[in-house]
């Protein structure tokens, strides 16, 4: 289960170009580390740090598959959805929404057939 992303790391995060190509990128479409690269115009380690970033984060999901030949390799999907900053008399509230992780919602599924 993917922790709770943490609001100041998020916005070091979003203020880099290259992890928001990314994130728009993987928006619509799993793309994987060599696609990204060809997307965002960027180079492969560039993808790869903004990639880990990403995913340590909870914002972008990896996918492992193996092809044909028993080669190893990833696909990646944006679960960044929404981020808020309200501004209050005691100081900012920021609410950080993302997709929830492929396993807590399969969790959840049985879960709720449970009863739970």
């Amino acid at each position: 289960m993917t922790e709770e992303p943490v609001p100041a790391d998020v916005f070091a995060t979003l203020d880099d170009e290259y992890a928001r190509d990314i994130l728009v990128a993987t928006k619509t479409a799993r793309l994987s580390a060599k696609e990204l690269s060809e997307e965002c115009d960027m180079s492969r380690p560039t993808v790869s740090r903004r990639v880990s970033r990403l995913v340590e984060q909870g914002l972008l999901e990896e996918y492992t598959h193996v092809d044909p030949g028993g080669r190893h390799y990833s696909e990646y999907e944006a679960r960044l959805e929404r981020v808020e900053v309200f501004l209050r008399a005691e100081g900012f509230d920021v609410k950080i929404d993302v997709r929830p992780d492929p396993a807590d919602r399969i969790a959840s599924l049985f879960e709720e057939m449970r009863g739970d």
